[in-house]
């Protein structure tokens, strides 16, 4: 670091900020300062600044699963979001287990995170005590319908559910089913369970019937699903599915199977994945916008290591997007 200092005639401490907080050092020596680091080929030892600091300028996401299209966007916002302070980004991967989520952030806690970004707002209880001892910043995304633990940056999984329901039973249906990841491992999907069968009650008409898939679920669970609502309740005229994945599935096997969609058989997913308007009928769902989740609960969690004021809610906004299958 010395070196780098006299080679751009600066400070030592003007070299750390340029590393660390580069927002904090004016456009000309920050670019003066890594020209010099560039020409030295300087590497700085990140293990000796975690130690000084008692931090590193990494932030852990939690994630249930690297195969979904949603979560990687929500976390290539935020890794974009953080790249911007010189912060890096280490991923956990649950597997859609508590415990497993528990044995992540305890193994990364070791590495002295300046803070998670987690999935949900349902974890182990040693896992809130280990982040609550912790001290750093917690962010909890997906979800806002119950309290977190420091603070999270998310949308109401109930609400959205909720207008699902408006929207099938304003177009007529009588009975609605749910297919969904099991409660005891996917709370969001429990929670838009809960805001349907809300919106069913209202309406005085008999619960939906509820098909729990074990997770990390398939496309080919979304045609599962179909058949088990219709072995279950061969009348049902619409049916929620909590994913696009499988919203999709069961809306090509009706076509291939010449069940009519939406006169048969309504179909809404969650997601708006890009295939949801290419296939034919189009594909009703919900839109939640992951990038925006991701870099959101980024800038909360900066907010918190600045020390400056934020909310401890963000709540976005979910989009009922209606196409042809409802």
């Amino acid at each position: 670091m010395a070196d780098v200092a006299a080679r751009a005639g600066v400070s030592a401490q003007t070299v750390s900020r340029v590393i660390g907080r580069p927002e904090m050092v004016t456009e000309e020596t920050r670019k003066r300062v890594q020209d010099a680091i560039r020409e030295l080929n300087y590497i700085p030892n990140e293990a000796a600044r975690n130690l000084a600091s008692n931090n590193s300028r990494v932030v852990a996401v939690v994630i249930p699963t690297l195969s979904s299209s949603a979560f990687a966007a929500q976390v290539k916002a935020t890794i974009d979001t953080l790249e911007l302070r010189g912060i890096s980004v280490v991923i956990g991967n649950s597997e859609y287990s508590v415990l497993r989520e528990e044995q992540i952030i305890q193994t990364l806690l070791e590495r002295r995170p300046m803070g998670f970004i987690l999935t949900g707002l349902h974890h182990t209880p040693r896992a809130m005590d280990l982040l609550r001892q912790s001290g750093v910043p917690v962010v909890e995304t997906w979800d806002t319908d119950a309290r977190p633990i420091d603070c999270a940056a998310g949308f109401s999984n109930i609400a959205a559910g909720r207008d699902v329901g408006a929207l099938l039973l304003k177009r007529g249906a009588q009975r609605i089913a749910f297919v969904g990841g099991a409660a005891s491992q996917d709370s969001r999907a429990n929670g838009r369970f809960i805001g349907l069968a809300k919106a069913v009650a209202e309406a005085g008409l008999p619960p939906p019937v509820r098909i729990e898939l074990v997770l990390p679920m398939s496309t080919q669970d979304g045609i599962h699903g179909l058949d088990a609502v219709l072995a279950q309740a061969p009348l049902t005229d619409a049916i929620f599915f909590s994913a696009d994945s499988l919203a999709l599935a069961a809306l090509l096997e009706c076509n291939r199977r010449g069940l009519r969609v939406p006169e048969q058989l309504a179909i809404c997913g969650f997601g708006d994945f890009d295939l949801a308007g290419l296939v034919t009928p189009s594909l009703t769902t919900v839109r939640i916008q992951p990038d925006v989740m991701g870099r959101t609960s980024a800038e909360l969690l900066l907010a918190r290591v600045d020390g400056d004021e934020a909310p401890t809610t963000v709540a976005l906004q979910h989009q009922l997007i209606r196409r042809g299958s409802a």
